[in-house]
């Protein structure tokens, strides 16, 4: 991804939906306990609007978030527990297609329901996909896209999760800087 495509995204990401005034501490900026290579894009992304909730639905998580289940190394520690004991063969396939295992994919957001937005940490991260995991069934969707372009193709309807809501997104979609801490 070019720098000009994740500024595009991020552009069109604000005018769709404004970012909060104040979106709290800049979260990349710490000193983190366990450093992990993460997306550019996504420093953006959490730059711009803070951690917190799109719609009151979906969850973007950043690194050394103050609020453990908003904390990327804290989630993908837990999700990778769940995802190394579970068999997901349908899973374990795809992701092998990409040289990596479920327990070496990066949790990035969630949803009120429960499904798990993830990056497949294969090449660069600026080009690492996502996948969309459903909770309890492990069905799942794959985007080629940064964390910000999926969350922009999402609320626009371009990526369509066929196990979110159908009231989700909402024709209006509104951002909340850690709604319920």
């Amino acid at each position: 991804m070019t720098d000009a495509n994740r500024a595009d995204d991020l552009l069109k990401l604000t005018e769709l939906c404004p970012p909060p005034a104040d979106p709290g501490p800049s979260h990349s900026e710490r000193g983190v306990r366990t450093p992990r290579l993460i997306p550019e894009s996504h420093y953006d992304l959490v730059r711009t609007y803070g951690t917190g909730c799109f719609d009151d639905f979906l969850w973007i998580f950043a690194m050394g978030a103050d609020n453990a289940n908003l904390d990327i190394e804290s989630s993908t520690g837990v999700m990778q527990s769940i995802l190394r004991a579970k068999g997901a063969p349908d899973l374990r396939e795809v992701l092998a297609r990409y040289g990596v295992k479920p327990q070496d994919m990066i949790q990035w957001g969630s949803t009120d329901n429960g499904d798990s937005l993830l990056w497949i940490p294969a090449g660069e991260p600026e080009n690492w996909p996502t996948i969309v995991i459903q909770a309890g069934q492990l069905a799942f969707v794959i985007s080629p896209r940064s964390s910000t372009g999926v969350v922009l193709d999402i609320l626009t309807g371009e990526l369509n999760i066929g196990f979110f809501p159908d009231d989700f997104p909402s024709d209006h979609p509104e951002f909340s800087t850690n709604p319920y801490v």
